[in-house]
């Protein structure tokens, strides 16, 4: 089945990132994901801070943990850059080698890219285009380093107004049009069932360009056993479909951290008798 992780920005948001890769692997976790190198998320707010990339490989290494990728590129941290606008790109073109290397450090195969919001003074044809040109430049150089470019989308109905990517078959289509073994989507159930629906229609017909998956209940973004999801429907749809990506918990828990996943975990994972 496909391999679950952690997205640790969202859970013991109280605790340090040190503290919380520690509490992962306490919970029988072997994988896990974070948002930006550049700042650290308390639950509520961003704040300014630089993760440490050493000590990250050195608790990789002590706990058996691979991280599966972070943001390189978002309005509001990493490369703070959009690939929509074409005055953005020199910075996104300077930008990948540098957090490559820091991904290198820990090991991690996969960077999560976002088109940035909309422009007032910029037209949907024209956003697209920026963002294949850009795209295709650096899809030679992830390829080169073995990283994974995940593009996302997110809705812009709940969580993310202005965002510009939001519909999945814009994303294929401009996966199709990079046509890069090492650029797929990042597939988030929760924000493409609040745009789209046709979640399972939609994974049958695209499973070659999904990279990745993120987790999270509709309505609320709480744990997937409590929704409007069948997430053991799709959990099974995937490993019948010989997905063996990553699937990433982000979700904001409505009780305890660490008994929240332990659930989610147990009722996942409980869907083919399969460990992550």
């Amino acid at each position: 089945m496909a391999k679950l992780g952690v997205c640790m920005e969202t859970f013991f948001t109280d605790m340090s990132y040190e503290d919380r890769i520690k509490r992962i692997h306490e919970l029988g976790f072997t994988n896990y994901e974070f948002w930006f190198h550049n700042k650290r998320f308390d639950g509520s707010n961003l704040t300014n801070e630089d993760k440490d990339f050493e000590r990250i490989a050195e608790l990789n290494d002590l706990y058996g943990l691979t991280c599966t990728d972070f943001v390189f590129n978002h309005p509001d941290g990493g490369i703070a850059a959009g690939l929509i606008d074409k005055n953005d790109q020199n910075i996104i073109l300077e930008g990948i080698e540098r957090i490559i290397e820091k991904a290198k450090i820990i090991n991690c195969s996969g960077l999560i890219t976002t088109s940035g919001n909309r422009k007032s003074n910029l037209s949907g044809e024209e956003a697209v285009c920026n963002m294949t040109e850009t795209l295709k430049i650096i899809a030679p150089v992830c390829e080169k380093s073995g990283i994974t470019l995940l593009l996302e989308l997110f809705n812009t109905k709940v969580d993310h107004p202005g965002y510009f990517l939001d519909d999945p078959n814009t994303c294929i289509d401009i996966l199709k049009a990079v046509n890069s073994p090492n650029v797929k989507m990042l597939f988030d159930i929760y924000h493409v069932q609040i745009m789209s629906g046709n979640i399972t229609g939609f994974i049958r017909k695209n499973i070659q360009y999904i990279g990745h998956f993120h987790i999270a209940g509709v309505p609320g973004r709480h744990e997937p056993d409590k929704c409007e999801l069948n997430y053991a429907f799709i959990i099974n749809e995937l490993d019948r479909l010989d997905y063996k990506g990553y699937a990433g918990l982000e979700y904001w828990p409505a009780v305890d951290s660490s008994l929240s996943l332990t659930g989610t975990k147990y009722y996942l994972e409980g869907q083919t008798g399969e460990q992550d």
